[in-house]
């Protein structure tokens, strides 16, 4: 082999290897841009799950404030009140709201 034969040979072998790197860059860069897409939409998904779910803990809220008006109510009602009364009526609507029996408060 030649000196001029050994040049041709490392350029094409060189050439060869900065084919092959730069085929393996573009690759790279398209997985990391799909990773970026998929990342863009989880989070975009996790935004909206937690938008979704804030209003869980006004509910629970809700429901204790609920339960301490309808104890409240039961508190404040004369004996004959009870039944048929404002308060009692207050108590019952109360309960009808908030499901269930009336001898088990929800937390």
């Amino acid at each position: 082999m030649t000196g001029e034969q050994t040049w041709l040979a490392v350029l094409v072998v060189a050439s060869v290897v900065v084919v092959v790197i730069a085929l393996l860059f573009g690759v790279v860069i398209i997985l990391l841009r799909q990773i970026d897409h998929h990342a863009a939409r989880t989070y975009t998904a996790g935004k909206q799950i937690a938008q979704n779910t804030v209003a869980l803990w006004t509910l629970e809220q809700t429901n204790r404030d609920l339960i301490a008006i309808r104890d409240a109510a039961r508190a404040a009602a004369r004996p004959d009140d009870r039944e048929g009364g404002p308060l009692g009526a207050v108590a019952e609507r109360v309960q009808e709201w908030l499901g269930g029996s009336d001898d088990e408060p929800r937390p």
